[in-house]
């Protein structure tokens, strides 16, 4: 049976597993539900009453809550609650913006790092970030971030925090902004123009969006700094060598008295042929070139965004949302100055050689080598949320496209001129300035990648059974979802196409107990204690049938702390793009070499890996969650996680000495020894671990002394009276070490280990957020600290040290409405001028090996090509 047959068969099993699973646990949710609304709803609680001498005349006084609109599923307490006034002295534009703001709150440290926190738009699952990302700030009420507890009630992974987004019942405005930025240090001009029309009422909601940027070139040359040469043979002036690294001429070896291998090319008068005297001066020694104006530190690029929304009621129950997106990008980078090889045949009238030699050169009067980028996505989201007695749904289903494709010149096509030499053609000189007219043609690796991918998910939550502590709840979510990838490559002429289809069907249960609760005096000495419990099952086309078990409590001993504890066993494949990406080959690129501890140019190889292994994650959180009521508006989240990590995914583009022992076949070395290939295409390594803890400690208050007033009252022209705020995260990384190959030793990441190209990881990071508005002037800073890290070589002039980094961004902006002065001016309504410094004191990593020298492509300008930024922003909202 071959494996697309086998593949069919597997998907279709997977899917008939997944359907039963579905049902059964559909039927079991809706039987729970059924069977719960016969009972008296537990919000209905006799909570006082008064009782006379005639039992007759007892009276029964019932309060019945309600929830307001927009909160999560549960009743959990938000790591924090951002309100309206305090997202206005962010000085945002839309939620793109504000996520980003909030991008160190947000961040979790479970799971893979980096990821992403789960959306949600009142309360409610969205089918993309596509919904939510055009909304202005203007239209949000509050937005509440949870831990990775909240996710599971919502048919996600506990390794996201979830932000709630929670918008206000009215809202009408046509949105301009133009905004643009440059450096203080010259070049890389950045510009961006977005326009888009919002209304809300009630749950009827219409953003329509179009986003317009543009990023102008940046070369090395604009910053002073100069590419290494190139670790091959070409240059300016040229290069002589033979096909199979012997002796070039006997009789240059016995004039010299030694083998002579290579040569420099003579730079002789046009038309004049070279003798072998010609070639005495550069005997076994290499001309070199370097071309600054020939590479770029930021590409060129342009990129449009269209997108629409639409949602309203479908029912009285029902609410449903449409979604439709478009992004086109296109990218251009320099890789170098144009190079091309030709030979020169023996007997050649130019040739003084009894023998056929090779001519490389690089060419300074043509355009420089280019890599080109085309990338279209489109996506389509339709959800659907409703109430089932008193149990909660949504499904959703949504259509991503993806298509990009990627030209890269290698070099230059010299056909011509190879035929005028093997022609005897005088007309091309080899030894003189070559004419453009002989470098017209380029030779290119095409690269194309097509993804289609098609998702339908369905969510039940809601009250199960009644415990003493209250009740126990679930959630049950589906998911189904279609993929196919296809991927062709062209390289040095071979074409080579690939494609996987992958069907993924998903199960995930999640179960809240109530265990003790003092508000219903059960266990009243343990205050508020929860248990969960969570599993999910997954089949996999072509990785078989993986699981996810998990559990944990959270324990509040008091109203203001509360102690998370979580497990969690994954098993997870691959993404898609790691295993069929196409092969890429881009020339020129700057590199270290630890083993030689040099910095040279490589060619290096990206694309797919149909080899890769799934990975198994093992995890722990505990975590601290303080809210103090001597300190109002403030609160402390501290949390420890430990993973353990078997056949992580991961790629490798630093060539050191324990990572090529492990994978010898991703380095190329010429007779030399120099590097010239790197191969950077994934791999799976054998285990990584790590620990680290976080802490964020947030304060948000309102000037003066009256919290109401301060917090609430609002000037005639919207502004708030004022609000100030501090944010301070930290990551502090205990240990994190991976195992590239069983036997091995571990690459201890954070005391000299590294598979990135600038050093291992920082054990410690610092970012602060401060700021402050009133009466329409706001001021914002962010600043950010990183300790520095060093990655030992084979030895040690050739290890690298990188120092810490502290950087300090700050912005100023008016709200000319919001001044006292112009309220009454229709056109000062909503206008916003802002204007940024980032990265004030111009600080980038400097790095350095034992010598004390920084190598080549380490200059702080490609550490950090921006450097210092100033930027300027218009806002105006009708």
């Amino acid at each position: 049976m071959n494996s697309r047959t086998h593949g069919h068969l597997a998907a279709t099993s997977s899917r008939f597993v997944i359907r039963k699973l579905s049902y059964y646990g559909l039927g079991a949710a809706l039987s729970c539900g059924t069977a719960l609304a016969q009972v008296e709803p537990s919000a209905t609680t006799p909570v006082s009453s008064t009782q006379t001498e005639t039992p007759s005349t007892t009276e029964r006084i019932v309060v019945t809550g309600h929830k307001s609109e927009g909160t999560v599923i549960g009743s959990p307490k938000p790591l924090m609650q951002i309100g309206a006034d305090e997202i206005r002295s962010y000085g945002v534009d839309t939620v793109t913006d504000l996520l980003t703001t909030l991008s160190p709150e947000t961040r979790s440290g479970r799971g893979a790092t980096g990821n992403a926190p789960v959306i949600l738009l009142n309360g409610k699952r969205i089918s993309g970030l596509q919904e939510v990302n055009d909304l202005p700030f203007e239209a949000i009420s509050r937005v509440e971030i949870f831990t990775e507890e909240e996710a599971l009630r919502y048919g996600y992974a506990a390794d996201q925090r979830v932000v709630n987004i929670i918008t206000v019942k009215q809202f009408h405005a046509i949105r301009a902004r133009a905004y643009g930025e440059t450096s203080t240090d010259g070049g890389g001009e950045n510009a961006a123009l977005s326009l888009s029309f919002t209304r809300l009422h009630d749950d009827r909601r219409i953003n329509l969006s179009a986003r317009y940027t543009a990023s102008a070139w940046l070369r090395d040359s604009q910053r002073g700094v100069v590419p290494p040469a190139a670790s091959s043979l070409y240059s300016t002036q040229g290069n002589l060598a033979t096909a199979d690294d012997s002796s070039l001429d006997p009789v240059l070896d016995r004039l010299t008295g030694q083998t002579v291998t290579t040569a420099g090319s003579p730079s002789l008068p046009y038309g004049q042929a070279a003798t072998l005297n010609d070639i005495l001066p550069s005997v076994n020694s290499l001309t070199s070139s370097t071309n600054a104006s020939a590479y770029t530190l930021q590409p060129r690029k342009h990129d449009l965004s269209l997108n629409g929304v639409y949602a309203d009621h479908l029912t009285e129950d029902v609410t449903s949302s449409i979604n439709l997106s478009f992004d086109h990008q296109d990218q251009i980078s320099l890789q170098g100055p144009a190079r091309g090889i030709v030979t020169i045949p023996a007997g050649n009238a130019y040739s003084p050689f009894s023998q056929d030699v090779l001519l490389y050169r690089s060419f300074s009067n043509v355009r420089p080598l280019q890599q080109t980028g085309h990338t279209d996505t489109g996506h389509a989201g339709l959800n659907f949320n409703g109430n089932l007695g008193s149990w909660k749904w949504n499904g959703e289903g949504s259509y991503d496209y993806a298509r990009t494709v990627t030209e890269s010149q290698t070099g230059l096509s010299l056909t011509t001129a190879q035929t005028a030499l093997n022609n005897g053609d005088l007309s091309f000189d080899p030894w003189s300035t070559i004419s453009s007219s002989w470098l017209n043609s380029r030779l290119v690796n095409h690269g194309r990648t097509t993804s289609n991918q098609g998702q339908i998910s369905g969510l039940l939550s809601g009250p199960v059974f009644s415990l003493p502590a209250g009740e126990a709840s679930t959630s049950i979510a589906a998911t189904g979802t279609l993929s196919k990838q296809n991927a062709a490559s062209s390289v040095n002429g071979v074409t080579s196409r690939s494609s996987i289809s992958r069907d993924i069907g998903t199960l995930r249960i999640n179960g809240d107990l109530p265990i003790a609760n003092s508000k219903q005096h059960v266990l009243s000495f343990l205050g508020k204690l929860d248990a969960n419990v969570n599993g999910a099952v997954s089949q996999v086309s072509h990785f078989g049938t993986l699981g996810t078990l998990g559990g944990g409590i959270t324990w509040s001993p008091t109203s203001w702390v509360q102690l998370p504890f979580s497990v969690l066993q994954q098993t997870e494949a691959p993404a898609a793009s790691s295993l069929v990406a196409p092969t890429i080959e881009t020339p020129n690129v700057t590199t270290y070499d630890y083993v030689r501890g040099e910095s040279v140019q490589v060619t290096t190889i990206s694309g797919g890996n149909r080899n890769l292994h799934s990975a198994d994650r093992h995890e722990l959180s505990l975590g601290v969650i303080l809210s103090p009521p001597f300190l109002e508006g403030s609160r402390l989240h501290l949390n420890y996680v430990h993973d353990n990590t078997h056949h992580p995914v991961l790629s490798l583009p630093t060539a050191t000495a324990a990572i090529q022992d492990a994978f010898p076949d991703n380095y190329q070395r010429n007779a030399s020894g120099v590097l010239e290939t790197v191969d950077l295409r994934p791999v799976n390594a054998n285990n990584e671990k790590r620990t680290e803890w976080n802490a964020t400690f947030s304060l948000s208050r309102p000037f003066g002394d009256d919290h109401e007033a301060a917090g609430h009252k609002r000037h005639a022209g919207g502004g708030a009276e004022g609000r100030y705020y501090v944010v301070l995260t930290q990551v502090w990384r205990l240990d994190d070490t991976i195992r590239l190959r069983s036997g091995l030793p571990a690459i201890d990441l954070l005391n000299g280990g590294t598979i990135g190209g600038t050093g291992g990881k920082p054990k410690h990071e610092v970012e602060l957020q401060a700021g402050a508005y009133k009466n329409g002037f706001g001021v914002r800073l962010d600043g950010k600290w990183q300790s520095g890290t060093t990655t030992l070589g084979s030895t040690s002039a050739g290890s690298l040290y990188f120092s810490s980094l502290a950087t300090l961004d700050l912005s100023v902006f008016v709200t000319l409405g919001d001044m006292p002065h112009w309220q009454n001016r229709n056109w000062a309504k909503n206008f916003r001028i802002m204007l940024s410094l980032d990265n004030i004191s111009n600080n980038r990593i400097h790095a350095h090996n034992g010598l004390g020298i920084t190598p080549a492509g380490y200059q702080p300008a490609f550490m950090d090509p921006m450097g210092r930024t100033i930027g300027l922003s218009l806002r105006k909202t009708l």
